[in-house]
């Protein structure tokens, strides 16, 4: 019997992407059936599958306490990838703090209340001149500003609700994030993302430009670094951060549902596949 293999996407965009659209082909050369169903759809399209691998689930934090029951439910009823433990620590940016103390380079981060006296009490303590603010559990761009202690009143109400990040602004970011890509903790390839004049933001919806990429020597491995500290090893991840006199500080290591960028190096799929079919194995 054929195995199924799932790629989870979400009921407003259920098409896979045409990176996952990569990865699937590179499954089906290895015999395995491919199909993509939104998570937030019919649970019927998930049943019988021998792995759900979470790709294009858009959108997910808008209806977190859903999602989290869904991932929980798929992690019962099949093999999940990433793994529900890894779901768990990514669903909130208290990570990045995890991080910091095991040793990787990150931006000054502190995660408190959607409320303008104790974010503007982060300025104070820090004496940063600019800061990024974001929800603790979000993605996409969603929700993010970028601030100074004189702007924070004005900003709150559009924050999203619940608890926010407040993260120290690096100037590097106007030369492009590096987002670097690891399938079983090894380094599959990178794009940088730059984000159009005048914007510090580099999600798809602010129009950044991208291009492949080949970190600077050692960069590869700081990412790498930055995975070993997870509670196991990923499947797949994706490690983005800046440059700074050649050490990484990391801005970010998505490990639920992150663009992989397979477009840019389409042999990606074939090492996506393949570290797959060894998880399944």
């Amino acid at each position: 019997m054929v195995e199924t293999i799932v790629l989870a996407t979400s009921a407003d965009q259920p098409d896979i992407t045409v990176s996952a659209r990569l990865y699937a082909e590179a499954l089906r050369r290895r015999g395995l059936k491919v199909v993509g169903a939104a998570w937030n759809g019919p649970r019927a399209a998930f049943d019988g599958a021998a792995a759900v691998v979470l790709r294009s689930t858009w959108g997910y934090y808008r209806a977190l306490p859903e999602f989290r029951a869904w991932t929980e439910a798929m992690a019962v009823s099949t093999r999940l990838f990433n793994p529900i433990g890894l779901v768990r620590w990514n669903l909130r940016k208290d990570y990045v703090g995890t991080l910091a103390t095991a040793g990787i380079r990150t931006p000054g981060t502190r995660i408190v209340a959607r409320e303008a006296a104790a974010i503007e009490r982060v300025f104070d303590e820090t004496a940063w001149q600019r800061a990024v603010v974001k929800p603790a559990s979000g993605g996409g761009g969603y929700s993010v500003e970028l601030l100074s202690r004189d702007t924070v009143a004005d900003a709150v109400p559009r924050l999203a609700a619940g608890d926010v990040l407040v993260q120290e602004f690096l100037p590097e970011i106007a030369g492009g994030e590096l987002s670097m890509v690891y399938f079983d903790g090894v380094f599959s390839h990178a794009i940088r993302k730059r984000p159009p004049r005048g914007e510090f933001r580099s999600n798809s919806r602010y129009g950044p430009t991208r291009a492949a990429e080949i970190p600077a020597d050692g960069v590869a491995e700081q990412g790498a670094a930055a995975l070993r500290v997870l509670p196991e090893m990923p499947l797949y991840a994706r490690v983005d951060g800046v440059v700074r006199e050649g050490a990484l500080i990391v801005l970010e290591v998505e490990v639920l549902e992150p663009s992989l960028f397979m477009e840019f190096d389409p042999p990606a799929a074939e090492r996506f596949a393949e570290a797959t079919i060894k998880r399944l194995r």
